[in-house]
């Protein structure tokens, strides 16, 4: 199976998971933004796809939301920060399927800048 981590990162990603550290409060909610909007933010990723990706960021919404409860102003903010702030600065939008998500419940899209080749 491929897998987006390098060996480190996945280790130091199944440890979070096995201590809990994904669990209780939004890891999403309280870690500061690299860029803020109006109903959404990016944020660095602590276990980036760092085999594959040279930034691996995440674009969330401020509000600690499922996909399916975003209002209409969320969704329409986010649709002109993909076309006005993602679309020119990254490479891939990734979204994960349920059964690979470790933060349901606060939706969020991994966007990443692949590694150019050396």
């Amino acid at each position: 199976m491929i897998n987006f981590r390098t060996p480190q990162t996945a280790l130091a990603y199944r440890e979070a998971i096995h201590r809990g550290l994904l669990q209780g409060s939004c890891v999403l909610c309280s870690k500061p933004s690299l860029e803020a909007f109006i109903h959404w933010k990016i944020l660095p990723n602590d276990y980036p796809y760092d085999e594959i990706a040279e930034v691996h960021h995440m674009i969330v919404p401020v509000r600690h939301v499922t996909e399916q409860n975003l209002t209409s102003e969320e969704r329409e903010e986010l649709e002109k920060i993909r076309e006005e702030y993602i679309h020119p600065n990254y490479d891939y939008i990734l979204e994960g399927t349920q059964k690979t998500k470790t933060v349901p419940a606060h939706y969020h899209l991994h966007l990443i800048v692949i590694k150019k080749d050396s």
